[in-house]
C-alpha cells in the first residue's frame, strides 16, 4: 500500500474512533478535514486506486489428499493437512 492510502486508511480510523469516543466536536472536525485533505492529495497524484496482479498459476503450491476417497460419499469429516495446519471439512 503506499503511503497516500495508508494515511486515507489512518485518518478514516481516527474519524471512526472520534465518532465512537465522543471526541470533542472541533477536534472531530479537524480530524475530517485533514481526512479529506490527503483524499484530495492523493487523487491529485492518481495515488487513490490499488492496482495488483494475482499470479494464479502459483497461487496454491500445497497438495492436498484424502485418506479414504469413500468419506465424500459417507458423510463422514475429510482431514485436509496443508504443511502443518490441518482443516476439516465435514458434510451433512
Amino acid at each position: 500500500m503506499n503511503p497516500y492510502l495508508t494515511a486515507i486508511q489512518a485518518l478514516e480510523d481516527c474519524v471512526k474512533d472520534a465518532l465512537e469516543n465522543n471526541v470533542d466536536a472541533n477536534i472531530q472536525t479537524e480530524i475530517w478535514r485533514h481526512y479529506q485533505g490527503i483524499k484530495g492529495i492523493a487523487k491529485q497524484l492518481d495515488q487513490d486506486t490499488i492496482s495488483f496482479n494475482i499470479d494464479t498459476d502459483n497461487l496454491c503450491t500445497k497438495t492436498v489428499t484424502f485418506s479414504d476417497p469413500t468419506d465424500f460419499l459417507t458423510g463422514q469429516p475429510i482431514n485436509l493437512n496443508l504443511n502443518t495446519e490441518t482443516d476439516t471439512v465435514t458434510f451433512n
